[in-house]
């Protein structure tokens, strides 16, 4: 497991009752420095949340220093309607907390909407809805641009979430192919003390057509996955930046290099890999690192789909807050400075003229290190698909069928992806 300091460990009342959880607990413990540790039950939890919830939650910029609480908490099945309500009037502080996985122990099992139609109408945004695996809310890193982690929330009950799956899918997802675990954290930076990695790869190698996307995403801690027996059904993704973002602008997280050979130890190991450029921040100088980078991971491996998404949700007033503007590209301030104070959709902060430029770079750098190889926009308006459909229809993509990281019919086997061999 990475290195964590928490403020203080929290257990949850009965993680200690099983074995199973209590061992994991055991070994999370051993792992975590905290100040403090603190068997809880269901009102002092309730008490912390609402602690937790009240408190500012900004983002880490260049310099917070953030000790979370961590949640040792047990995930709630089969739990009626009415059971849900009476503990939502008696504690609403655990249903303050949201996430894939809260406080509350309700999810794990869940629905992500971006893309409906719904969602698209409403935003005007591509994306592909499907059903999720979460079991972590909160993360080691500290990039400048996220306000993840605060606060740490663990499921414990691990073996009784994997014993929900078949009916789970069975019921709402059965003709899903690929099921993305667990990107309300990078999942493997609590391994292999945690153990959710290996329960998840191991129950997906024996699922006939359908497959895991265990999101790595900015962490090398991958040796505890080289020799398990996943049999192809695991696809591992990163999310990847250059040079100055990785090691500047995403603190503590892994740099370039040790993610891009981490996905090499992967590929070894028979993984399929895949990579995000997400969010792409326009660094000084960018266009050199984004060919840097796209050079050197082709060097190295051969992801089966590239994606990429500009950096969102930072206005001009909060990119000049939280990021080093001595850091970041001169034309990319002039023109979030030029919207200041219009009002834009959520996530549609960066002009679409300074996106369309990143874009169009990325596109040129991936067609020519690697023509075979699809990519496809992560979040992005129907129209900047459009800008780019010639591009897009040369590996047969577009906004109304296309493969990406975590789509749910992306998994190996299907024909648009660079290695189309099908998990056995």
């Amino acid at each position: 497991m990475e290195p964590l300091k928490a403020s203080k460990i929290c257990i949850v009342e009965g993680v200690e009752n099983d074995p199973r959880t209590a061992n994991r607990a055991r070994r999370l413990l051993a792992a975590i420095e905290a100040d403090s540790v603190e068997g809880v039950d269901e009102p002092r939890l309730a008490e912390i949340a609402g602690r937790i919830a009240e408190a500012p939650r900004p983002r880490h910029g260049m310099s917070l220093e953030i000790e979370p609480v961590v949640v040792l908490n047990l995930a709630r099945f089969g739990d009626s309607e009415e059971v849900k309500q009476a503990r939502r009037e008696k504690y609403p502080d655990l249903f303050k907390l949201g996430g894939t996985f809260p406080i509350s122990g309700y999810g794990g099992f869940y629905w992500r909407d971006s893309g409906s139609a719904e969602h698209r109408q409403r935003t005007g945004m591509v994306c592909q809805p499907a059903w999720q695996l979460h079991t972590i809310w909160g993360c080691h890193y500290r990039c400048a641009y996220c306000d993840l982690g605060h606060y740490i929330n663990l499921m414990m009950n691990l073996e009784e979430f994997v014993a929900t799956l078949d009916a789970e899918i069975e019921a709402h997802a059965p003709k899903q192919t690929l099921f993305q675990y667990d990107n309300g954290t990078d999942i493997v930076s609590f391994e292999p003390e945690y153990g959710g990695s290996r329960l998840l790869v191991e129950y997906f190698a024996g699922r006939d057509g359908q497959s895991l996307e265990l999101y790595v995403g900015k962490s090398a801690n991958v040796d505890f996955l080289l020799d398990l027996d996943h049999r192809g059904h695991t696809v591992c993704c990163w999310s990847l930046s250059g040079q100055t973002q990785s090691t500047r602008i995403e603190r503590g997280a892994a740099s370039m290099a040790e993610r891009i050979e981490a996905a090499r130890k992967c590929q070894e190991a028979g993984y399929h890999v895949r990579h995000r450029f997400s969010p792409f921040v326009p660094v000084l100088g960018w266009r050199e690192e984004c060919r840097e980078m796209i050079e050197a991971l082709f060097a190295e491996v051969k992801p089966d789909v590239i994606t990429f998404e500009s950096i969102r949700f930072l206005d001009y007033a909060a990119t000049m807050r939280d990021l080093d503007p001595e850091l970041l590209d001169p034309e990319f301030l002039q023109a979030m400075e030029s919207v200041a104070g219009v009002e834009v959709q959520h996530g549609e902060e960066v002009p679409l003229d300074y996106r369309r430029e990143m874009y169009r770079f990325i596109i040129e750098e991936l067609e020519r290190v690697s023509p075979e190889t699809p990519y496809a926009f992560c979040r992005e308006q129907r129209s900047t698909w459009e800008d780019f459909a010639d591009d897009f229809g040369r590996h047969g993509q577009g906004p109304d069928g296309y493969v990406c990281n975590c789509g749910p019919f992306s998994a190996p086997g299907n024909p648009l992806l660079a290695t189309t061999s099908p998990v056995s």
